[in-house]
């Protein structure tokens, strides 16, 4: 009985496909700067940040940044407490899970809140999409609890024709502010030929690919189904560049009015300066009139002027500059602050602060 050369098994099938998937969507990550991670973008800030804190005379300089943000807004505060900062007629309804809440208490607040499902669930700390969902029934909401110990943000699950990301800055003082980044949001889909499954679609599509092993776990119901010729697969509703949400540059579309309309907003946001609004409503226009608009959240001095990873419009070096040019930003409005009375946070209590937050995501993410 020959088995040709000793050692040397055919591998199944399936488990070399597996492999090929995996090495297409390396290649991919490699080859698209875009999907690099954070450090390929932040690393100019290890010379940049020091020099800044020197003209600050302060290792925190960012914190006075948004004097009415905890922080600044440097990614550890509470993003529950920063959402109660936003305007009532633009805020999604909200409730806050503790960690020690049972079930059922959570479901009450939910209640009380006029909240419904579908939901989204997020932690009151987080960055980037960090366990953001989409959460469909309360059996996959006590799950998703019960496997995550932490404070939880429930909102009302949003759905309106467009989602964006406005970066906005005015120094204290000044009546006008500015924009210096506009993202558009298209999410995560595959459009159907009439003869591939969904599964088929998304190996073909390489954005879709690297979120393959998300779309097994949320949407295994649709792999295996055929679309009709032209027919769009929706595979995403978070607006996360995380998720597959693909960025792309509004600058060209800043104008006075939309500027304007920013003006109005952050006056009724006390002690704030500088951050990003992310935004879902219907139109351009209906955003630019500051009509119809929900505001899900405000980041502050952690804000990302996201249009950058618009690859058609940006490229990866002007990317870094717009990066460090935000930061300069930063220093440039918490100085002003500082002058006006805006205290820093001490150094070794910000540093207690970051190893916390660090700690607690690590934590969650081993979860």
């Amino acid at each position: 009985m020959g088995i040709g050369n000793a050692g040397t098994l055919a591998k199944p099938t399936h488990l070399q496909k597996t492999e090929n998937l995996q090495q297409k969507a390396d290649r991919i990550r490699w080859q698209n700067w875009e999907y690099w991670s954070a450090k390929a973008f932040y690393f100019p800030m290890y010379v940049v940040g020091p020099l800044l804190a020197l003209r600050s005379r302060h290792p925190a300089f960012f914190t006075t940044a948004n004097p009415g943000i905890f922080t600044g807004g440097f990614g550890f505060e509470s993003k529950y407490e920063t959402i109660l900062k936003i305007p009532e007629q633009y805020r999604p309804k909200t409730a806050f899970a503790k960690e020690t809440d049972d079930f059922q208490t959570v479901l009450k607040k939910i209640q009380q809140a006029g909240i419904s499902f579908p939901l989204i669930a997020k932690p009151d700390l987080g960055f980037r999409g960090f366990l953001v969902r989409k959460i469909d029934t309360e059996s996959e909401l006590q799950a998703y609890l019960d496997n995550y110990k932490t404070d939880f943000i429930i909102q009302e699950f949003v759905w309106k024709a467009g989602e964006f990301g406005i970066l906005y800055h005015r120094f204290p003082g000044k009546t006008k502010g500015k924009i210096t980044s506009v993202t558009l949001k298209e999410f995560l889909g595959v459009t159907g030929d009439g003869r591939s499954t969904v599964s088929e679609l998304v190996q073909q599509s390489p954005r879709a690919l690297l979120q393959l092993d998300r779309l097994r776990n949320t949407y295994s119901h649709l792999l295996l189904s055929v679309p009709k010729a032209g027919e769009r697969i929706s595979l995403g509703v978070i607006g996360n560049h995380s998720k597959g949400t693909r960025f792309i540059s509004g600058n060209h579309l800043i104008d006075n009015e939309l500027e304007s309309t920013f003006d109005k907003i952050a006056d009724q946001i006390p002690g704030f300066n500088y951050g990003r609004f992310d935004i879902k409503c219907d139109s351009w226009e209906s955003l630019k009139q500051g009509k119809n608009i929900t505001i899900l959240e405000i980041n502050g001095v952690c804000s990302e002027p996201t249009h950058i990873y618009d690859p058609e419009r940006m490229t990866y070096f002007g990317a870094l500059r717009e990066i460090v040019r935000h930061w300069i930003l930063i220093e440039r409005i918490g100085r002003a602050n500082r002058r006006l009375g805006a205290a820093y946070v001490p150094t070794f209590k910000m540093i207690r602060i970051i190893r916390g937050g660090l700690k607690k995501v690590k934590r969650l993410m081993n979860d």
